[in-house]
């Protein structure tokens, strides 16, 4: 017979070959002996111990050691079965364990480091740039991890989610982490805990804070106070002084967190689901990420036709291949293909180049920059009255095209290139960029007569109206309605000093032709006709 050498992590050395030989029935998560850890900085802690930054053979990871060091031996087989436990929890939702140290006096837990450290942090930080989409997707990915431990055999039940147990790593994904408190229980079966009561109060689930029968649905309750905290970001119940009044106002008067600053429907459905007072009648986390997916279409895109057609032709997908996007958005648009220039414009607006080392680089269009599009050039089609002649439909690519070709405007640039681009010139110099403080909005950077740059926001509201305040008169709100972008700003000049445009535009070798052939009416302004589409029919 061959003679085996059994290893420390179940594996069996064949001694006649070299060769490993794992029993996966025994297998379990790799033991790391003390020397192997560094630790570097403490970057956290909570009530199970402490935890830090270091290296461990090699890599750079986290590294949670314990309070509670001396256990004897039921309690020391108790977590080393919490511990292979988690070693089987391989999913991107939910942190990565990579191994622990069982040695009394080095009790510890090493994790994958999440760079961007927990989601209480980052959802009130001040320098933070989360749109609602990008929280959505954040609040979408922790449904997806708890889907996966409820899922799991046996299943797995949180009960300490709050946004501080949500990790962010540095691509922003969010990994659902300490399962401190969690609770093991073969199928179909509930836990009742008497005596204690575990997880945070403000996140906790009325039946637990009742002494009551705990199943998974306690999970989805305070999911739904995180989802809350995510589209609101907000602290919830922040008035919350005493355990016994809080938890008399939760489990006997039902109450839970305002809807009243939050404006799609959709989101209040959902968390009022989540929140119900009955366990049975809270949604499984495997329906929550559909209506969040739905949910997340409405974020991301706010023209009703836009979000129909996401939702029947890309659902479920953050972006799309701009060559399969165009001939589905055509297709159920029933739109012409647009020429080649207005093509061009569309991709300098709305497409981003997806690229790796592997896979050559691809055009795509996401669906929050589609909605951004939307936003600001739409509608997608519309049909202009016209007293005397035909009716004239303008398309989304047509006004596209129309705003592109206006030597001031710049697109979609910051704040500072605006004014890196100004800096140079001087008064009555402006430019016309997509606002970048707020989606469905135009800026006019300009330079004034005191030599100062100065940034004055358009709002557009649809239908060709726009909406923007005096710089004379505060007080006074100037409005276009039925009128361009260009129509607009030419109605400005006076009231804001406009006088030259802006050169340095993204766009203005795409219109060389049209430069050269700019009417002679010009004014100056650069707002001649030259081969604009007549202001009146857009």
């Amino acid at each position: 017979a061959v003679r085996k050498v059994p290893t420390r992590s179940a594996s069996l050395v064949n001694v006649e070959t070299g060769g490993v030989e794992i029993d996966r029935n025994v297998f379990g998560p790799p033991d790391i002996d003390p020397s192997e850890l560094t630790y570097t900085k403490q970057i956290g802690g909570g009530c199970f111990g402490s935890v830090y930054e270091g290296t461990c053979r090699g890599m750079t990871v986290a590294i949670k050691k314990l309070f509670k060091q001396e256990m004897n031996d039921k309690h020391l087989a108790e977590f080393k079965r919490e511990v292979e436990l988690c070693s089987r929890l391989n999913h991107p939702n939910v942190l990565l364990f990579m191994g622990a140290c069982t040695v009394p006096g080095e009790m510890a837990i090493v994790t994958e480091l999440c760079h961007r450290g927990n989601l209480e942090t980052l959802l009130h930080h001040e320098k933070a740039q989360l749109s609602l989409y990008k929280r959505m997707e954040m609040a979408k990915e922790t449904a997806v991890g708890m889907a996966w431990l409820h899922g799991a055999d046996p299943q797995i039940i949180h009960r300490d989610l709050k946004p501080s147990n949500l990790l962010v790593d540095r691509h922003g994904q969010i990994k659902v982490c300490d399962f401190g408190l969690s609770a093991i229980k073969p199928a179909n079966e509930s836990l009742q805990y008497k005596e204690t009561i575990p997880g945070t109060p403000l996140w906790m689930p009325p039946e637990v804070m009742m002494g009551r029968k705990v199943t998974e649905k306690a999970d989805v309750y305070s999911y739904g106070i995180v989802l809350w905290e995510i589209v609101t970001q907000q602290i919830p119940f922040p008035d919350m002084k005493s355990f016994p009044k809080f938890r008399q106002m939760v489990c006997l008067n039902n109450v839970r967190p305002p809807l009243t600053p939050i404006e799609l429907q959709s989101i209040k459905d959902l968390l009022n689901e989540c929140w119900h007072k009955n366990p049975e009648a809270r949604p499984s986390f495997t329906k929550i990420v559909e209506k969040i997916e739905n949910i997340m279409i409405e974020c991301a895109i706010k023209d009703e036709e836009g979000r129909e057609f996401w939702r029947e032709n890309l659902h479920g997908k953050e972006y799309a291949p701009f060559d399969e996007f165009l001939p589905l958005f055509l297709n159920s648009m029933d739109l012409p293909m647009p020429s080649t220039i207005q093509l061009d414009c569309f991709k300098l607006l709305a497409v981003t180049e997806y690229k790796d080392d592997i896979m050559q680089p691809f055009d795509a269009i996401r669906i929050a920059d589609f909605g951004k599009l939307l936003e600001n050039f739409g509608p997608i089609e519309h049909v202009i009255k016209r007293n005397g002649k035909k009716d004239k439909t303008v398309t989304l690519f047509d006004r596209i095209q129309q705003t592109c070709k206006q030597p001031w405007f710049h697109g979609d640039i910051s704040t500072q290139k605006a004014q890196t681009l100004l800096q140079v010139h001087g008064p009555g110099y402006f430019l016309v960029r997509l606002s970048s403080s707020k989606s469905g909005c135009f800026t006019i950077s300009r330079v004034t007569r005191a030599k100062s740059i100065s940034h004055h926001r358009i709002d557009y509201r649809g239908a060709q109206t726009f909406v923007t305040h005096s710089t004379k008169n505060k007080k006074e709100i100037i409005k276009g309605e039925n009128v361009s972008l260009r129509s607009f700003i030419t109605s400005l000049k006076d009231d804001m000093h406009l006088i030259n445009a802006c050169p340095g535009s993204q766009f203005r070798v795409l219109f060389k032709t049209a430069v050269a052939t700019a009417s002679n009416d010009d004014d100056g302004y650069g707002l001649g006709e030259g081969e604009f589409i007549n202001e009146d029919d857009i």
